[in-house]
């Protein structure tokens, strides 16, 4: 089981009290959609319990979900059946190229080793269609891989791919992206890891 695998399985065991407290949607998600066409294609990417999904596609978005954690899904399913979500290793998404005009990524490139990241961003480029336009939210600090305990199971260990703004602006560049937005805040509940929330948007 590598990393990635790893936090899914951690993420199977704590997903309904994880649907409980995380039951809005994610921080400048509307500044996201500004950046978009009317009836934009995006894809989540790490959609977890699915309210990100959800939202977009109250809002007129064509949303694609995928998420490794089966668990989730099942939760996101049972929330929001009418849309599509599907069991899937985010660093193996097999989507035709210029599909998407939007890609959303709210707390799932935390999850991947760092020696996995570049390759992950050069396919989400591939996904793009031209001026496309990526969401990026992350654990933000000094680069580190570390194994934290899960705040809703301490007795679990979940990795974590911490990434600085200076980390990521370099690999969004080296895969031509150009950033747009970025927004950085420090922690503010007992149930939030203690790093910097880090969300950054770039256009294709």
């Amino acid at each position: 089981m590598d990393k990635s695998e790893q936090a899914s399985s951690v993420y199977d065991k704590i997903a309904e009290p994880y649907a409980k407290e995380f039951s809005k949607p994610s921080e400048h998600i509307e500044e996201f959609l500004d950046l978009l066409p009317k009836k934009a294609k995006i894809i989540d990417v790490g959609c977890g319990v699915g309210v990100d999904a959800g939202f977009m596609a109250s809002k007129g978005f064509k949303v694609i979900g995928i998420d490794l954690s089966k668990e989730m899904l099942n939760i996101a399913r049972q929330k929001y059946p009418q849309l599509d979500f599907r069991q899937q290793d985010i660093r193996k998404l097999d989507f035709p190229s210029n599909l998407f005009d939007g890609i959303f990524a709210s707390c799932s490139l935390i999850h991947i080793p760092k020696n996995d990241v570049f390759a992950l961003l050069e396919n989400f480029h591939h996904l793009l269609k031209k001026e496309g336009v990526i969401y990026i939210s992350l654990q933000g600090g000094k680069s580190e891989e570390v194994f934290v305990d899960e705040l809703f199971k301490p007795d679990e260990k979940i990795f974590l791919n911490i990434i600085s703004f200076d980390e990521i602006k370099d690999l969004l560049v080296k895969n031509g992206f150009s950033i747009v937005k970025k927004y950085e805040r420090e922690p503010k509940s007992k149930n939030e890891l203690n790093y910097t929330k880090l969300y950054v948007m770039a256009k294709k």
